[in-house]
């Protein structure tokens, strides 16, 4: 039966709550990158050249922070906790690209794709095990 007390889920019965507070974790997370990549871009000499770099980091560091926190608040299954996380940021972005902009597919699109779905795996190992206090 359903629990529908509104509190998290425990270590003992994990759920997909996990995983959608992950996923809003790397939506916050890649919000606050892009707004301090843009400050940067505004107020200092920083070339937009850099921008694809800086565009991949701030994907990787949102992806490790929501496949971290979905896999400590689920308590169990890091890998399959980060990896769904990773998929769903993954396609989240992609959705929100191709119906934002003039994109393109392309192989390189794909890889990148892949890499955050890894990333995702490897954040759920570690917040699997990061102790819960």
């Amino acid at each position: 039966m359903a629990d529908f007390s509104g509190s998290a889920p425990s270590p003992s019965r994990p759920s997909a709550v996990a995983v959608l507070y992950g996923l809003i974790v790397s939506l916050c997370t890649a919000l606050v990158g892009i707004l301090i990549v843009a400050s940067a871009l505004s107020w200092t000499p920083l070339s937009e050249r850099s921008l694809p770099y800086l565009a991949f980091t701030i994907h990787v560091l949102a992806v490790l922070a929501g496949a971290l926190w979905a896999a400590r608040m689920a308590g169990e299954r890091g890998w399959y906790y980060g990896t769904i996380t990773g998929l769903g940021y993954a396609l989240t972005v992609t959705i929100l690209a191709l119906t934002s902009a003039e994109v393109t597919w392309s192989p390189a699109a794909f890889i990148q794709g892949v890499l955050l779905v890894v990333i995702g795996t490897f954040g759920g190992v570690i917040g699997v095990n990061l102790k819960r206090e």
